[in-house]
């Protein structure tokens, strides 16, 4: 029998204490290394495929090419610097009343939804 893989829940660790929002996969396997995880890309990239299998984490759509993962949990949406790319979590800017409009005046059922604003954070704005 395969022994089980120690590097899931060492991502679910990192992540639970981390600066960060979201991760890249490359994030993610610096971070780790950071706290004393050897683990490889290829590893990295398996155990979040697993982990994202088992709705533990979910990924983020930036639309920059660089998949972000963060740990699941209540629905948000996201601001994201076009400076730095720092990436926050911001409650849900689209209401209820939002998606049955729109449900309404397409026929479409809403099931879910992404919000990324752009914009500077402030360390970016001050610079």
């Amino acid at each position: 029998m395969a022994r089980p893989s120690r590097i899931p829940p060492q991502i679910l660790d990192t992540m639970t204490r981390g600066a960060r929002h979201a991760w890249t996969l490359e994030q993610l396997t610096a971070d780790l290394h950071e706290g004393g995880v050897q683990a490889d890309f290829s590893s990295v990239y398996r155990a979040v495929e697993r982990l994202l299998g088992e709705g533990r984490l979910v990924r983020v759509g930036i639309d920059d090419g660089a998949p972000r993962f963060e740990l699941a949990g209540e629905h948000h949406d996201h601001l994201r610097c076009v400076r730095c790319a720092a990436l926050e979590a911001i409650p849900c800017v689209v209401d209820r009343a939002g998606l049955d409009a729109v449900a309404v005046r397409t026929g479409y059922t809403v099931t879910a939804h992404r919000v990324v604003l752009d914009g500077l954070c402030p360390a970016c704005r001050q610079r």
